[in-house]
């Protein structure tokens, strides 16, 4: 679980307020919310934050920790910040928010199944200047590239195809299951598919022109930034604070000790970095 505290709060709003003046286009911070989202870092779990009708979900995504949303009472808003979880069940999740149809605000790490499933099934979103959206996975690759990804870019044989048309290749099932799992969310939602894409390509990209080494295609995350969010969620979004941009953004500085950076939007956690041999 990541517990959020004032004093790490403070080093992402000075971070934030910096670039929000170098970038007039985003919306001011506002107190009030500010002092919801730090409320919320400081609250475990899942629940209506103390004094207000305002839920904090600041947890994993999965059914113990969403199922909690059908037991609250209806809501201001809700503030969400969440390292992830199973894209299959944050489905559920989606569900249950478009039931609740409450605004959202989407503050600190909003990270792989938040960012893939949770961020393009809200209509009514708030992005806070604290927020980190990464997207997990180059998602979207096709089976003869996943194939020889770790394989010096080998050709599957026929067999390879064969077994992975057939399920047997049990490793292409699971990347194949969440490519799925993306494509019939998006279409479900009314988000074009491309919001994924994208963001898959330039990760594929970026990986390949990184001569280091490569990690499994799991192992890879991408920034989402503003441009992106306003070409596939457009009107969706109700006000956009000037959040993580980049690697190098000023507002990404309490983030970098999770990963090491390939280029500006592409990033490896440390962990599969360094068994890899990435650092040299």
């Amino acid at each position: 679980m990541i517990r959020w505290t004032a004093a790490l709060l403070a080093s992402i709003c000075m971070a934030g307020v910096s670039t929000t003046s170098a970038q007039a286009a985003f919306d001011d911070p506002d107190p009030e919310t500010d002092a919801l989202v730090d409320q919320c870092f400081e609250t475990e779990g899942v629940s209506m934050l103390e004094g207000t009708n305002v839920i904090c979900y600041n947890a994993a995504i999965f059914p113990e920790q969403f199922l909690k949303l059908n037991d609250l009472p209806p809501a201001e808003r809700i503030i969400i910040t969440s390292p992830g979880g199973n894209v299959a069940t944050a489905r559920g999740m989606s569900t249950i928010l478009d039931r609740r149809n409450e605004p959202a605000v989407i503050a600190g790490p909003c990270m792989s199944a938040c960012a893939m499933v949770i961020l393009p099934g809200l209509d009514q979103v708030h992005i806070h200047h604290t927020a980190h959206i990464a997207i997990h996975g180059i998602t979207m690759i096709p089976f003869g590239r996943w194939w020889g990804w770790l394989r010096d870019d080998a050709e599957p044989s026929k067999m390879n195809i064969l077994f992975a048309q057939t399920g047997y290749d049990l490793s292409f099932a699971m990347h194949s299951s969440g490519t799925t799992h993306m494509r019939d969310h998006l279409k479900g939602q009314g988000v074009d598919e491309g919001y994924i894409d994208d963001m898959s390509d330039l990760m594929e990209a970026d990986a390949r022109a990184f001569q280091n080494c490569r990690v499994d295609v799991k192992d890879y995350w991408g920034i989402v930034d503003a441009e992106l969010i306003g070409k596939y969620l457009g009107d969706r979004v109700t006000r956009m604070e000037a959040f993580v941009q980049s690697w190098d953004d000023p507002a990404n500085a309490p983030y970098r000790r999770w990963g090491e950076p390939l280029s500006e939007r592409t990033y490896i956690m440390k962990g599969p970095y360094n068994e890899a041999g990435c650092g040299g």
